[in-house]
């Protein structure tokens, strides 16, 4: 008897042990429980304030440009005008785009374009191009022996000296100057070789590599031709082209 009347003791304190301990709320000096008043308006909603909610589109991807199927259009440097408006599309993998300029009736040129975009992301595309062109530039005070030309245009509109090669009546002419007043022969001989004009003209195709970042473009390659260069030749372009991407979902 006096067992069972101390298992019973024994149990009573130990489940009271256990209820005293399992309560997650601190206790004041008389032994109440201390808890937060909070009196919920709605479902979603505390005395704290309204908990944060998950948007319905906020998982959506965002809009982006298209990567394919746009215009460009801008103006750029190098071949095969010095300076170029280039105008192309970009239609799924396939680019075409032609560049040029006229300047002068013997500063001139232009270049097509047909390549494959094999790499390309909304922001980014790469591509290999073959390329053909023809230019013509008329330089000032050009390299001598440049340009194939038996006579040279100087630029002097004066009989005699209007030729970078003198023939046999230019060469009486200046002799006859000379004979005159030697200070303006020298003057005329002088003006007529530092104002040479040659004409220089290529016709060229090549491979380039095109980069397309943004709105910067970058074309660079080699190409062989005919005409007053030699081959190999650097083909290099370099600008700013504005496109027509359009964003879509």
């Amino acid at each position: 008897m006096k067992k069972l009347v101390l298992l019973y003791i024994t149990i009573f304190l130990f489940g009271a042990s256990l209820f005293s301990q399992s309560t997650p709320y601190p206790k004041d000096k008389e032994g109440n429980e201390i808890k937060p008043e909070w009196t919920p308006t709605k479902s979603d909603q505390s005395a704290f304030g309204e908990d944060e909610k998950l948007k319905a589109d906020s998982l959506d991807a965002k809009r982006l440009p298209k990567s394919t199927n746009y215009w460009v259009y801008g103006a750029s440097i190098g071949s095969p005008a010095s300076l170029n408006f280039n105008l192309g599309y970009y239609f799924k993998d396939v680019v075409l785009r032609g560049s040029g300029g006229a300047w002068g009736p013997h500063w001139y040129g232009g270049q097509v374009d047909l390549g494959y975009t094999f790499w390309k992301t909304p922001v980014i595309a790469h591509s290999i191009s073959i390329v053909g062109g023809y230019f013509e530039v008329n330089p000032f005070a050009p390299e001598v022996g440049r340009g194939g030309q038996s006579s040279y245009p100087t630029g002097v509109n004066v009989p005699g000296y209007n030729r970078r090669d003198p023939s046999q009546e230019d060469l009486l002419i200046r002799s006859y100057v000379n004979s005159i007043d030697s200070n303006i022969g020298t003057f005329l001989e002088y003006e007529s070789r530092e104002r040479q004009r040659v004409h220089l003209s290529q016709r060229y195709i090549g491979l380039t590599y095109d980069f397309l970042l943004g709105n910067f473009f970058l074309q660079v390659g080699g190409g062989i031709g005919q005409g007053d260069y030699k081959n190999p030749q650097l083909l290099l372009q370099m600008g700013y082209l504005f496109n027509t991407r359009e964003y879509h979902d």
